[in-house]
């Protein structure tokens, strides 16, 4: 009997992601990581994971696994040389959630530019005025960092809001210029938005890409949201220019996850901070496990598809 071995939880219910696989006509029985002692571990020929570290040690637990299913879009978590060395195949979930996540980064910049967050504390603490008036977002020019999936979704969701785009990313695409959107130096696209939305992957490449330099171009009172990765964005830069309060920031992921409870930017002013649930919608967890599955499926045919490694 051939098992797959999911790590951790998918997000689902164990039953969706077992129905999934019936139906997908797999030729394997799905055991999961807390059930280790009811199973050899020489039958499992796949195993899935989100973030679960797939290393050495555990690869040597495994002797026949053959694939490695993501069920993310990153794969920062696998020892991607060691599944080479064993010729382990290696599929990722790209683009499962990218409404989910171009949706959050709008509700941040309104949350921000409206004053969502205080106007509820004012309420329920039996008041009823803000002292100051929100801003609205209907044409104001938005620089988009990274204009991937994600990124072009969310300039589609702020070109319907009447914004200007403005953006940089290591690769020009023409989905973005085809809304107007104007490609610009980096630097450039800091000055001049009044909304700056994050989408670059994570990679040595982006790490703290978006800096002191950066930062400190930023308009007074513009806003910076990030849903892609929190090391992308200068940790102790972003947290000077918040406690001089020359910007704002709507910030989903950080450095370290979960963030401390004596962590900075908890007491911080001008900031909306939610915990990594940019991409944790029923919608998008049903849609990863199933493409999941897929390449699960892809693999077993002998298909490409996903494949990474």
């Amino acid at each position: 009997m051939q098992r797959i071995l999911v790590l951790q939880s998918l997000g689902v219910d164990r039953r969706i992601f077992h129905n999934l696989v019936a139906e997908a006509s797999l030729p394997h029985e799905v055991v999961w990581d807390d059930q280790e002692a009811d199973y050899p571990t020489d039958d499992v020929s796949v195993v899935v994971t989100v973030n679960s570290p797939v290393d050495k040690s555990l690869l040597a637990r495994f002797p026949k696994v053959r694939m490695i299913g993501l069920a993310f879009t990153g794969y920062d978590s696998v020892d991607i040389e060691a599944c080479r060395s064993r010729d382990i195949a290696v599929y990722n979930v790209p683009a499962y959630s990218t409404d989910s996540t171009a949706e959050l980064a709008i509700g941040l910049t309104l949350s921000l530019l409206r004053k969502i967050p205080i106007g509820n504390q004012v309420i329920r603490s039996g008041s009823w005025k803000l002292d100051t008036p929100g801003t609205q977002l209907a044409g104001k020019t938005v620089g988009v960092i990274g204009t991937g999936a994600i990124g072009i979704r969310t300039a589609e969701l702020f070109k319907a809001f009447r914004c200007d785009l403005i953006g940089w990313s290591r690769s020009k695409r023409s989905d973005f210029t085809d809304l107007g959107g104007e490609y610009l130096p980096k630097g450039e696209v800091f000055q001049r938005a009044d909304v700056v939305s994050i989408h670059l992957p994570l990679n040595p490449e982006t790490r703290g890409i978006i800096g002191q330099d950066d930062i400190s171009r930023m308009k007074p009172g513009a806003c910076l949201i990030n849903t892609a990765r929190g090391p992308i964005v200068d940790r102790q830069s972003l947290i000077r220019a918040l406690k001089k309060e020359s910007i704002r920031a709507g910030i989903d992921v950080f450095d370290r996850e979960p963030l401390p409870d004596d962590d900075p930017l908890t007491e911080l002013p001008g900031t909306v901070l939610t915990p990594h649930i940019a991409y944790r919608t029923t919608e998008a967890l049903n849609q990863r496990a199933a493409i999941a599955v897929d390449n699960i499926r892809a693999f077993v045919d002998g298909n490409e598809g996903n494949r990474i490694v």
